[in-house]
């Protein structure tokens, strides 16, 4: 199993919380406590990033110790209240209790939730796993995309991402099988002869409300993953509108809103600078893993099986995470 590495104790509360639940569902002691935060930020020396009160250099060195503990504990409370909001927003679907101290279930390593935690740490280029964790996390992106809208009876939507599952479709064919999914959009335009090389343009998962009158007009979501750390880079890089501007015959009727998907939690005081944007929908870990429910079997056992590769401590998944995949 990889030994995760104890962040630095001037960290976000997410990325502490994040550790502490990586560790407790990765070790036989599925257990950790405010004591075991503040030991390990303690063994590490990461108290160097967090100022200490002036006057502090004049202390004996066992006062030092002491007023060491006191500087880390409300930096341990404050994970510990994440983790205890965490709990709070998704109920049952989130693989630990809180009582005092966070205990893993005994199905945490297969719960979509650890692998949202597992993608924010490794990084999508973990690969021993059948499928990539980029290529999962559009699939998870979907699914909580569809509940969000509805949930499976009355929302249709479609895997657009490259590579496509279920065959190598180019991009110009699977633009035209989503325009006659949809109804609306009539096809790549025929003015755009050289899609060759054109993979996806940005746009992974595409999510509807038909009214099942075969009539325009109705609302659709085009949705963009970003699984790694540079995910602030691509807020932008998808605009529905100019993406059916350039590839569609012709545009929607309704044009077409925005979800972007990460699987990290967006730490608090950023949240309002990366929700604000016309038109756009943020999901991060938390909003996805509430609308999750049941997944189907398939991919329920794919997430395991890449969340089992990339905490196994095999040497590909030590790298990624030596690079800083946890960073928020």
């Amino acid at each position: 199993m990889v030994s995760f590495e104890v962040p630095p104790a001037a960290s976000d509360p997410t990325v502490l919380a994040d550790w502490l639940e990586l560790g407790a569902a990765a070790s036989p002691r599925p257990i950790r406590s405010q004591q075991d935060l503040i030991a390990a930020l303690g063994r590490a020396g990461s108290i160097d990033g967090v100022p200490f009160p002036e006057g502090i250099d004049d202390e004996p060195l066992d006062e030092m110790v002491e007023q060491e503990d006191e500087k880390l504990e409300p930096i341990a409370e404050a994970a510990f209240d994440l983790l205890a909001w965490r709990e709070g927003y998704l109920g049952e679907r989130y693989p630990f209790s809180i009582d005092s101290v966070l205990r893993a279930r005994a199905d945490a390593q297969a719960s979509p939730y650890l692998f949202l935690t597992a993608l924010t740490y490794f990084g999508p280029t973990h690969k021993p796993a059948p499928e990539s964790g980029a290529s999962l996390f559009e699939r998870i992106s979907r699914t909580a995309l569809v509940e969000y809208l509805g949930g499976l009876e009355r929302v249709h939507s479609y895997d657009f991402g490259f590579p496509r599952r279920g065959g190598s479709k180019a991009f110009r064919e699977a633009l035209n099988d989503l325009c006659q999914a949809m109804g609306e959009g009539l096809g790549c335009k025929v003015s755009r002869p050289k899609t060759a090389r054109v993979k996806d343009a940005k746009l992974d998962l595409v999510a509807w409300v038909p009214f099942g009158d075969g009539r325009r007009n109705q609302i659709s979501v085009f949705g963009q993953c970003a699984a790694g750390m540079d995910w602030r880079a691509k807020l932008d890089e998808l605009q529905p509108v100019d993406f059916c501007n350039v590839w569609l015959t012709e545009n929607p009727a309704m044009a077409p809103l925005l979800a972007f998907f990460v699987p990290r939690q967006v730490e608090e005081d950023r949240w309002f600078e990366i929700c604000v944007g016309e038109r756009r929908i943020f999901f991060d870990r938390l909003r996805i893993a509430r609308y999750l429910g049941a997944l189907d079997a398939e991919l329920a056992q794919d997430c395991a099986a890449w969340t089992a590769s990339a905490m196994s401590g095999d040497e590909d998944a030590s790298a990624v995470a030596a690079s800083g995949g946890a960073t928020s």
